[in-house]
C-alpha cells in the first residue's frame, strides 16, 4: 500500500521536519500551512530535495475552509496509508484533521515533544528522533556560521584562562580598563595599553603573549605574562568566563558538544546575534549568555529573543554570572533575576554558590532538574 505524510506547518519547523525525516517509507508529503507558515513549510521543503512534497495553503481559523481541505485530502488519499502529524499548526487544524482522518483504519497520528519523543497517539508507542544541531538553526532561517568547539581548546588554554581569572581578582577595575577591546584598537603586532594607575598590558597578536603589570588594591604590582594558542579570545572581553564556564557544563554528563562564540547571520549572510555557548543537551539544545555582573537588563530582552527565534520554543536558557553582587548593584541583579524567571530563563552564580554550596544548587544540578520539565509554549 503507498503511504503518505500528511503534517501541519505553525511556526515551530523542527516536529514537522523531524517527522517527515522519521518517515522515510512515505511516497508523498503534504505540508498543510498558512500563509504566515508558508516560509517555514519553503524551508522545510528544500530539505528533502528528493521526496515527492506538495504545500497546501490554508486558513488558520476559518472552520469550514480547513473541513473542506482535511475532506479533500482525505478523498485524495482514500486508498493510502495515512501519518498525520499534528503537532504543529492550528488546534483547529490538529482538532479537523483528526475527525476526518479518524474514520480511516489506515491512518495513524503522531505527535513529536520538546525532547523530540515521537508518539502515535493510537498505539501510544513512542521512539526518539533527532536533529542535527546544524540543521536545527537552517531550519528556523538563522544559519550558524561561525563557533569554536569547546575540545579546540587545549591545557594551555585552560591553565591561561584560569591564571586570567586569578589576575582580575587583584584589581577588577584596572583588568577591565586593560582588557576590554576596542574596536578601534590596532591588531596588526603589539598592543599596548595603560591605566592612569599605572597598570599596564602589552600583547603580541604573533606569539599570543601577554605581559600583565597590574596595581592591587593595596597599591602594590602584580607582574604575570601569559601564553597560549586561543589568548585572543580569552583575555579580551571576557572571554576566560565563557571558558570556566563551558569546563563546567561539559561535568555534566546529559551535554554533547559545547560551542563557544556562536555567530548566527541572516539569509544574506549579514551578523544577526551571538551567543556565548550553546550546548546540546540530549535532544534539545541549552543556549547560555555569560556575565561577570549585570549591568544593563536589555541583555535579558535579547538573548531571550535570539533564544526563541534561533531554535524554537523546545530550547533551554540560563543567565550565568560569576561576581557577588554589591550593595550598589544588588537592586540591578535581583530585577535583572526576576526578569529572568519572567521569560523562562534559568540564572546561576558561580561566586554565590562558592559562598554556601549546601544551600544553593550547582550549576549542573540547576540544568538537570530543569530536563524534567517542558517549556511554556
Amino acid at each position: 500500500m503507498r503511504k503518505v505524510h500528511i503534517t501541519l506547518v505553525g511556526g515551530q519547523p523542527a516536529p514537522v521536519y523531524l517527522g517527515i525525516k522519521e518517515d522515510g517509507q512515505a511516497n508523498t508529503v503534504v505540508l498543510i500551512c498558512s500563509q504566515q507558515s508558508r516560509e517555514e513549510a519553503e524551508r522545510i521543503k528544500a530539505q528533502f530535495p528528493k521526496r515527492n512534497i506538495i504545500l497546501r495553503e490554508c486558513h488558520p481559523v476559518a472552520l469550514q475552509e480547513i473541513e473542506a481541505l482535511a475532506d479533500g485530502l482525505y478523498e485524495e488519499f482514500a486508498d493510502y496509508e495515512k501519518v498525520v502529524n499534528l503537532t504543529s499548526g492550528t488546534k483547529l487544524w490538529s482538532l479537523t484533521f483528526f475527525r476526518v482522518f479518524y474514520q480511516s483504519e489506515h491512518s495513524h497520528f503522531i505527535y513529536i515533544d520538546q525532547n523530540n519523543c515521537i508518539t502515535d497517539i493510537l498505539t501510544k508507542k513512542t521512539h526518539e528522533g533527532r536533529i542535527d544541531t546544524l540543521k536545527r538553526f537552517e531550519l528556523y532561517g538563522t544559519p550558524l556560521t561561525t563557533f569554536r568547539l569547546l575540545d579546540e581548546y587545549d591545557e594551555d588554554d585552560v591553565r591561561a584562562a584560569r591564571e586570567i581569572e586569578l589576575i582580575r581578582k587583584v584589581n577588577r577595575g584596572e583588568f577591565h580598563q586593560l582588557t576590554v577591546k576596542e574596536d578601534s584598537l590596532d591588531m596588526k603586532d603589539w598592543i599596548s595599553k595603560s591605566t592612569e594607575n599605572g597598570s599596564t598590558l602589552e600583547y603580541s597578536v604573533s606569539e599570543k603573549r601577554a605581559k600583565i603589570r597590574i596595581l592591587t588594591y593595596s597599591e602594590k604590582c602584580i607582574k604575570k605574562e601569559i601564553c597560549c594558542r586561543h589568548l585572543p579570545e580569552l583575555l579580551f572581553n571576557y572571554g576566560w568566563f565563557e571558558l570556566k564556564t563551558a569546563l563546567e557544563l561539559r561535568k555534566n554528563e546529559r551535554i554533547g558538544n559545547v560551542w563557544l562564540n556562536c555567530s548566527f547571520t541572516d539569509s544574506e549572510g549579514n551578523p544577526k546575534n551571538e551567543i556565548d555557548i550553546i550546548a546540546e543537551l540530549d535532544n534539545r539544545l541549552l543556549f547560555v549568555e555569560c556575565k561577570t555582573m549585570i549591568r544593563d537588563t536589555t541583555d535579558i530582552d535579547k538573548f531571550s529573543s535570539a533564544l526563541r527565534n534561533f531554535s524554537g520554543t523546545s530550547s533551554k536558557g540560563i543567565f550565568v554570572t560569576n561576581d557577588i553582587p554589591t550593595p550598589k548593584s544588588r537592586p540591578r541583579y535581583d530585577h535583572a533575576m526576576e526578569k529572568c524567571k519572567d521569560n523562562g530563563i534559568l540564572t546561576y552564580n558561580f561566586s554565590l554558590w562558592k559562598n554556601n554550596p549546601c544551600k544553593i544548587p550547582s550549576l549542573n544540578a540547576v540544568i538537570s532538574e530543569q530536563l524534567k520539565f517542558q517549556n511554556k509554549r
